[in-house]
């Protein structure tokens, strides 16, 4: 004869057996961020930096390229911009959706002079120089002021 109190836990259990199939977890979208001098054709950045998942989300973040040169990289779940300042960078900052960037890469159409830059994704993020530097704790520091 069979136990119903078996058959009882035996159906409870069930779902959750079929459900649960192994970890489930979400991976975030990343865009990395590269500049590379054309006279040279040395890559002076290469960043990568998650794409916000929460609404409001806001990634900045100001990298050192050249000299005086910076990239000024703004990331919100629906648009990148990158901005140059110092070292005479009179240009337009360079903006594309997240989703194109997401879909293909992305070359800024009027860099600084003799430089290409490049928004891509798929890069993983590197934790240790993610963690460390002033640039990183000013990153912080406005998320932390625009949450206020």
């Amino acid at each position: 004869m069979s136990n119903p109190l078996f058959t009882a836990l035996a159906l409870c259990a069930l779902p959750c057996l079929i459900a649960c199939d192994g970890q489930q977890y979400v991976s975030p979208d990343t865009v990395a961020l590269s500049i590379t001098k054309d006279a040279t054709g040395i890559k002076k950045l290469n960043h990568c930096n998650y794409v916000p998942v929460l609404l409001g989300g806001e990634v900045d973040a100001t990298y050192d390229v050249d000299g005086d040169l910076q990239a000024v990289l703004s990331i919100t779940r629906d648009s990148v911009k990158v901005a140059f300042v110092g070292a005479g960078s009179e240009v337009e900052p360079f903006v594309a959706t997240t989703k194109d960037v997401l879909d293909a890469p992305q070359t800024a159409s009027s860099p600084p002079a003799g430089y290409t830059a490049l928004l891509s994704s798929g890069c993983t993020p590197d934790e240790r120089a993610e963690s460390s530097g002033v640039r990183r704790a000013q990153a912080i520091a406005h998320a932390r002021r625009r949450d206020q």
